[in-house]
């Protein structure tokens, strides 16, 4: 396993299959955290189990960065923050929380984290971008001090073929 983040509250942890009922439960099934999102809600916990099962063998590339949001108090697993591709070289960046922790600022602490981790790793600009509806997420993407740059009018995605509008983001490296 690569090395953790951590934070004040927060460790941000590569993935394990055990971490699949905890991923379901807490918000993969749960249709609020995907309204935005490019996945349909999970239907059982199997399917979570199956895609985390093709994340984890991912770690064999060295470009995969995908990691947990973990409580450090508690231990609890409560969303996800990763690499979701690259463009131009440049890695976009996404996250989702389970609705339990909304409002609390672990998304926006464990962003800045990973921000600072990727900037670690060499990389000298990360694009993030986030559906304008979804307030919180914009917020959360201007708390960390992305740079506006453009909105995309386009499909979500192959699993969500609505047409949606996305405001585009950077960051430099300081």
């Amino acid at each position: 396993m690569r090395p953790f983040i951590e934070t004040s509250r927060l460790l941000v942890r590569e993935f394990v299959i055990e971490d699949a009922p905890s991923i379901f439960n807490s918000w993969a099934k749960d249709p609020e955290v995907s309204k935005y999102l490019t996945w349909l809600p999970h239907k059982s916990v199997e399917e979570t189990k199956w895609i985390l099962q093709s994340w984890i063998k991912e770690y064999e590339n060295p470009k995969t960065v995908r990691f947990g949001i973990v409580i450090k108090e508690t231990n609890e697993l409560i969303g996800a923050i990763d690499v979701v591709g690259f463009i131009n070289e440049k890695p976009e960046i996404g996250y989702c929380l389970s609705r339990k922790y909304w409002n609390n600022g672990y998304m926006s602490e464990a962003c800045e984290a990973f921000i600072k981790y990727l900037f670690e790793l060499g990389y000298q600009e990360i694009l993030i971008e986030a559906n304008e509806r979804n307030i919180a997420s914009n917020r959360v993407i201007q708390k960390c001090k992305f740079k506006f740059n453009h909105k995309e009018t386009r499909p979500c995605s192959r699993f969500k073929p609505d047409i949606i509008t996305v405001n585009c983001y950077t960051k430099k490296v300081a």
